[in-house]
């Protein structure tokens, strides 16, 4: 099976300090990270996207590594990759 490949630009949490206090200021201040996910597309349902990044190069079983579940509503975009 010829799966695509893809980078899922995708909003994640941040947690801004040290773990220290911090002022309003800088915790107001901060902001989300937005991270690059590439593999594998293995599923695209309606609340979530699956990705693989590893998978056996002569496709002899169907085991995979290194998966991600994002769920949709952090999904920032998905961009699929061509190779030449």
């Amino acid at each position: 099976m010829k799966l695509p490949m893809v980078n899922i630009v995708w909003f994640d949490t941040n947690e801004p300090s040290d773990t220290t206090w911090q002022s309003i200021e800088d915790l107001l201040a901060s902001e989300v990270c937005i991270i690059d996910s590439m593999g594998y597309l293995m599923a695209d349902t309606d609340d979530y996207v699956i990705i693989a990044a590893d998978k056996d190069y002569l496709n002899e079983d169907d085991l995979y590594g290194r998966s991600q579940i994002i769920p949709k509503g952090t999904i920032k975009e998905i961009q699929y990759l061509t190779f030449k």
